[in-house]
């Protein structure tokens, strides 16, 4: 069962790869205004490598309300069968 943790360090690995920076430090609060070059189009990039990773599928409603990190994390360990 991954922790929260292990998907936030998962997480840190697909945004350094989607944003081409391999020094990027994400927390739970980092978010679109935080972190550079995470942008609409990076973001489908971002949100894709965390669909297939996960095997799951964020609603739409979750993706406009998603304020940081975190709450990736969380939708994460609610909906994956690879964290239960």
């Amino acid at each position: 069962m991954d922790s929260k943790e292990e998907i936030l360090a998962d997480l840190t690995q697909i945004f350094r790869r989607e944003l081409g920076d391999d020094n990027l430090v994400l927390d739970y609060s980092s978010s679109a205004k935080t972190v550079e070059k995470w942008d609409s189009i990076n973001n489908l990039m971002i949100i894709s490598s965390i669909e297939e990773k996960y095997q799951i599928e964020f609603d739409i409603d979750f993706i406009f309300k998603a304020e940081n990190v975190g709450d990736m994390c969380d939708y994460i360990l609610q909906h994956s069968s690879l964290t239960n």
